[in-house]
């Protein structure tokens, strides 16, 4: 049997070039594709929301006549992917997930809507984004809690969070309490967006999670 593909969905702050390092460590033999998110995409309006952002994907798969992917998400990525499982459950094989924004605190968005007005334009021009469409995501989570729906999931699950992130090691514990089919795996030396940081260890993983047998 044919590998599912796998969709690879970038964080904020990020474009889709930011999976290159990891493209290039988990190396060939399954197809992948890393698209622009909806609401995130340079020509897109500003404005972001989670549900048009999952069904974009969706719809991505559709088109390519995909009926079943593999996805790995960071940040709002992961949120997005957890959103097409509860939504979209058919179209969802497994998710690697690191930092998913399921149920973000005041003063985490506080803190992170501070660090994307700190970060120079010439570096966001340079990835690929815009400084207003990050806002606007950090926006659109202001009072989100997707925990509710989260026990709808039935795709296996690997949550990912690197050392240093201490926050986001707390947050991946409480999200695995709401995840029947979750296991958490810490990267040691890494942040918060483990795909840039941890290119390598997260293909690692990610080949070891997605090579198990199905349940």
């Amino acid at each position: 049997m044919a590998p599912r593909p796998l969709v690879l969905l970038h964080g904020l702050g990020q474009s889709p070039i930011a999976w290159q390092d990891f493209v290039s460590a988990y190396g060939a033999g399954r197809p992948m594709t890393a698209p622009w998110m909806k609401g995130l995409k340079p020509k897109d309006p500003v404005g972001f929301d989670l549900g048009d952002a999952a069904s974009g994907v969706a719809d991505e798969l559709e088109l390519q006549g995909v009926k079943q992917a593999d996805l790995v998400g960071v940040s709002v990525g992961a949120s997005v992917a957890l959103r097409l499982a509860v939504e979209r459950p058919e179209l969802v094989g497994r998710l690697v997930l690191g930092g998913a924004l399921v149920r973000p605190g005041r003063g985490a968005l506080r803190m992170q809507r501070l660090a994307m007005r700190l970060v120079p334009e010439s570096r966001l021009v340079d990835a690929g984004v815009s400084r207003p469409r990050m806002l606007a995501v950090l926006d659109a989570l202001k009072g989100f809690d997707g925990t509710e729906s989260l026990r709808a999931v039935t795709a296996p699950v690997l949550l990912v969070a690197g050392s240093r992130d201490k926050a986001g090691i707390v947050a991946a514990q409480e999200l695995s309490q709401h995840l029947p089919t979750a296991r958490l795996q810490v990267i040691d030396g890494a942040g918060a967006l483990v795909n840039t940081e941890s290119a390598r260890e997260l293909a690692d993983l990610t080949h070891a999670f997605l090579d198990e047998p199905d349940p």
